[in-house]
């Protein structure tokens, strides 16, 4: 973990964003495509590497038998089996802890909370919903803000709402809209440097995402991460109202893909490469 260690010390308020990374590193889940392809009713008869994720999920819901719900299986498959290890997830928790950093993560499964015993709060229960649980997190204690410390945050749904879950196409653009919603309309929108209080998503995990510097880690950032991508022009859009740097840094062993590093650099986001995943997870 030497390369999060190494951007903490001089960004000791930063966030981190952990995708399936610690999953694939810890040998305890498959890759996306693959959890997608495994909850169809039969074998995909075409091929996927050419498909993004939102994609394969679409045409297997699209061809699925009636009254087939295809994310209840995924949920099933994301179950944590007796004795996986969870080394990975507790070493990262763990630096989450000790920096009070809250963590947002892509990954449904509930690998992160387990390794260290945290459990479920809801920030507030105004509002809530299954399909967009954003106040809810898992930690050790109750936080009065997102931003107030150590907490665990599903960006993209949670196991224990199955209808939460993000995965195809219109998942993205329902998260994108409501993200929207809040973010840009209203007396209570992010911009408006003339509201009384606090912005209209200040209860959400939204909040961590533009107010705290983010370490990206664990996490490919493909073009099928629609919402992700969205979300990061969102920030440098803010920040340029602000007049402030970026202060993003994205994780990578290796050279990023050449569109996703093209994205980094002109989003002004730091690109830390590294030569192994020990690196990262170590």
């Amino acid at each position: 973990m030497k390369a999060i260690k190494k951007i903490l010390v001089k960004n000791p308020e930063a966030a981190f964003l952990i995708g399936n990374g610690p999953n694939l590193a810890a040998g305890i889940m498959p890759s996306w495509k693959q959890l997608l392809i495994d909850a169809g009713d039969k074998r995909i008869a075409f091929p996927v590497d050419e498909l993004s994720n939102t994609e394969v999920y679409d045409l297997i819901q699209l061809y699925a038998k009636p009254r087939t719900n295809v994310k209840k299986r995924v949920v099933k498959s994301l179950q944590l089996k007796p004795g996986a290890d969870l080394s990975v997830h507790k070493r990262l928790m763990e630096l989450a802890q000790e920096h009070d950093a809250p963590v947002l993560t892509t990954n449904f499964d509930a690998g992160f909370e387990t390794s260290i015993g945290a459990k479920i709060h809801h920030i507030e229960s105004k509002g809530f919903t299954r399909f967009y649980p954003w106040k809810s997190y898992y930690s050790l204690e109750e936080l009065t803000k997102p931003c107030g410390g150590f907490g665990i945050w599903k960006v993209h749904g949670d196991v224990r709402y199955f209808d939460s879950i993000r995965l195809g196409l219109t998942d993205y653009m329902g998260a994108a809209e409501r993200a929207r919603e809040l973010i840009t309309t209203g007396a209570g929108r992010l911009d408006n440097t003339h509201r009384k209080g606090e912005w209209q998503g200040h209860m959400t995990w939204l909040d961590i995402w533009f107010n705290k510097p983010v370490i990206i880690f664990g996490l490919g950032y493909g073009s099928d991460e629609v919402f992700l991508r969205w979300l990061l022009i969102e920030r440098r859009r803010y920040f340029n109202k602000l007049g402030k740097p970026m202060n993003v840094w994205y994780v990578n062993k290796d050279k990023p893909e050449p569109a996703v590093n093209n994205l980094m650099d002109n989003l002004g986001v730091t690109v830390v490469e590294v030569a192994d995943f020990s690196d990262i997870y170590g």
